[in-house]
């Protein structure tokens, strides 16, 4: 099954995905991590009110059955227990909000990124700032009114004798695989999500589990029976009027209306004024999110201050291990050609921004293996469209162009992008200026350039289609050379030959196949192909003949460029199994003004040839 975003197919997630993506990153707490959450939440006057509403002896809850026969034989039981706790905690209604248990039986959710029959048994269905209806317009065999965009917490019922905490935990981490499906679902369709969290409830016993963007935790099997608190505390939470206490970003804010989300903002802490600056959101959606359950879960925002600027607001969780995002965009503050940062949020340290504040705390002897993220917001000027929405030879060598000369001025102010790809070269905009027709973005893999200092380095980003031969071969061996200005030169080539072959019409029946190539997620492969392109012929009759003879003079120089630097990195490196003398690269490094000054010769003797200004027959 398949799915389309910005015009691309995207296939749908299958439940094998899922047991992949959570490989290695399920972390099983001990029972004090759920039998002490949500304690502030739930202080004994309220505790003693919601258990007056509770059929509750001796600590039993009396309307759950001792043995039934079918776990459908719990639902509604514990339907009715849970929307007592939340009525009587006072959850059921406050203002525009509204919270609500019942059972999901007969009705259908309908799922936007995973291929999976698995629905919910319970939800907490609600409304407010960050809910609403199911986009459900035109789809058949869906529910209308309940869906994955307006629920706080899932809940699986299961049968006591199906479930347990064995040893080697294969059943938990079963449960943990199932509740990936309504995760992954809950975190597209509710795109201010930080984290989830989530109950599986037998007649007895109740799991909590946490999805964040580090990975899973879970608590052992507990008895609610032998304390009524701890259930009654964990559904006063997970049915939370204060929207931040589910792990939503309440600086992420829509109005919905009659249901719908009709207009929204993102709201930005300033320390120094302690006051929120508003930033109008002019989509309700994001329009780029990444569907990956962990890892950064990039969303970005189109957004206008005030005045009515247009802005881009961009949220992710950053590994601690790498330099903010933030950081780079203020080494390039006034760059000619490089994304401008207006303002930026840090959030470490605070309760619902680093994971590491999401976890349980390790009692001694414990080890809880997650690789901890902050979450990180960067506003900055809104730009034009990538460069592959060109539409004339003439709009892609200015863009090109003028990327490559940022280029230059950022590595001379000590930085290295180490992601050129089609999507982080922009159009500067509608009647861009000289010097801006292209704007290099996404500097969020950027580093502090070293490789001077650390010629060596095994650190390998950015995106396979346009990452550089040498990175991709050299991975895994033990003196690969670090990545340089070089290699991001080389992706400039491979966004090139992309454009050149695979978004014009032409009968280069060879080009399909080595596109494929280099897309391919095999490093050997990838680079194996871009290597031998390199070191063959590049003729004049290869290049589709929409392009004009300059510009097919500039790709077989760009070509030749980049086949020569290939040959001299090699003779430096060797097979890179054996160290390396470092002197002869520096020698080459030192020639970085020739470089670029030959690569924007090359395109400025193409730009503005007769004929480039025509509308190529695009694919």
């Amino acid at each position: 099954m398949e799915k389309m975003i910005d015009d691309k197919t995207a296939k749908l997630a299958s439940f094998e995905d899922i047991q992949r993506e959570t490989k290695g990153r399920i972390v099983s707490a001990k029972e004090r991590w759920a039998t002490t959450m949500y304690s502030e939440s739930v202080p004994e006057e309220m505790m003693k009110k919601i258990k007056a509403k509770l059929n509750i002896t001796n600590g039993r809850f009396n309307d759950v059955p001792k043995d039934p026969n079918m776990k459908s034989d719990l639902y509604d039981p514990l339907v009715n227990i849970i929307q007592s706790i939340i009525t009587a905690s006072g959850n059921g209604k406050y203002k525009n909000s509204t919270r609500e248990a019942m059972h999901t039986r007969g009705k259908r959710l309908h799922k936007l990124v995973v291929n999976s029959e698995i629905s919910p048994d319970i939800v907490i269905k609600a409304t407010g700032n960050s809910f609403e209806l199911p986009r459900t317009d035109g789809l058949e065999g869906v529910d209308a009114s309940l869906g994955y965009t307006n629920v706080t917490s899932v809940i699986e019922v299961k049968l006591d004798h199906t479930t347990n905490d064995d040893e080697d935990l294969r059943v938990a981490r079963r449960e943990v695989q199932r509740m990936g499906v309504h995760a992954k679902e809950i975190f597209a369709q509710q795109p201010n999500r930080l984290f989830i969290r989530f109950l599986v409830i037998t007649e007895s016993r109740v799991r909590l589990i946490q999805f964040d963007r580090a990975g899973v935790v879970h608590s052992p099997l507990i008895n609610y029976h032998d304390d009524p608190d701890i259930l009654i505390r964990l559904v006063v939470g997970l049915s939370s009027i204060p929207e931040v206490d589910l792990g939503l970003d309440d600086t992420v804010r829509w109005n919905a209306p009659e249901g719908r989300k009709a207009h929204g903002a993102v709201m930005m802490f300033d320390e120094k004024t302690e006051k929120y600056t508003k930033y109008r959101m002019r989509n309700l959606d994001p329009f780029f999110k990444r569907d990956e359950l962990f890892g950064r879960a990039t969303r970005m925002w189109d957004v206008a201050d005030a005045d009515g600027q247009k802005l881009l607001v961009k949220d992710a969780w950053i590994g601690t291990r790498t330099t903010p995002e933030h950081v780079s965009l203020k080494k390039a503050v006034e760059l000619l050609g490089v994304q401008q940062l207006v303002d930026h949020e840090d959030r470490t340290g605070t309760e619902f921004g680093e994971i590491d504040y999401l976890r349980p705390s390790p009692e001694k002897g414990d080890f809880y293996d997650f690789e901890n993220r902050i979450f990180h917001r960067i506003i900055t000027v809104r730009y034009g469209e990538p460069i592959n929405s060109f539409k004339t030879e003439a709009q892609v060598l200015a863009v090109l162009r003028d990327a490559i000369a940022a280029h230059e001025r950022l590595v001379n102010a000590g930085i290295l992008h180490c992601d050129i790809s089609q999507g982080n070269i922009l159009f500067g905009g509608s009647n861009a200026p000289e010097g801006i027709c292209g704007i290099l973005i996404d500097l969020d893999v950027a580093m502090e350039i070293m490789y001077d200092k650390k010629p060596i380095d095994s650190r390998t980003v950015g995106t396979r289609s346009s990452q550089s031969q040498l990175l991709l071969r050299g991975q895994g061996l033990p003196y690969r050379p670090a990545h340089d200005y070089l290699d991001d030169l080389e992706s400039f080539f491979w966004v090139l030959i992309h454009i050149i072959f695979d978004h014009v019409q032409h009968s280069q029946k060879w080009a399909k196949g080595f596109i494929a190539l280099c897309n391919s997620t095999d490093n050997l492969d990838s680079g194996g192909v871009k290597r031998a392109f390199l070191d063959g012929d590049l003729l004049d009759s290869q290049i589709p003949d929409c392009w004009t003879q300059e510009c097919k003079d500039m790709v077989i120089a760009f070509h030749g460029f980049m086949g020569s630097i290939a040959i001299q990195k090699e003779r430096i490196i060797g097979t890179m199994t054996e160290e390396w003398d470092s002197a002869p690269m520096h020698e080459l490094h030192a020639q970085m003004a020739e470089h670029y000054g030959e690569m924007l010769e090359m395109i400025d003797e193409a730009l503005g040839a007769p004929g480039s200004g025509r509308a190529l027959p695009l694919a």
